[in-house]
């Protein structure tokens, strides 16, 4: 269910989503679509890279928007 996949979630983005009221937007994303862009998150080199990722992802889920493209 929902909390599992919360669980699942990285405490950062966890944090963004919450923050920013996304997790609603979030939660509408299709599971492949969570797995690229929690991939596209991982895959950031430096902690200020994965920042700004989660900051964008956020952002996107917010406004009920597929984070597109990731890069």
């Amino acid at each position: 269910g929902t909390l599992m996949d919360h669980t699942a979630l990285p405490e950062d983005l966890a944090q963004a989503l919450e923050e920013t009221g996304a997790q609603a937007g979030w939660d509408g994303y299709s599971d492949e679509l969570r797995a690229d862009a929690l991939a596209w998150i991982d895959a950031a080199r430096t902690t200020t890279a994965r920042s700004k990722r989660v900051d964008d992802v956020a952002r996107f889920a917010g406004k009920g928007l597929p984070p597109t493209p990731f890069q």
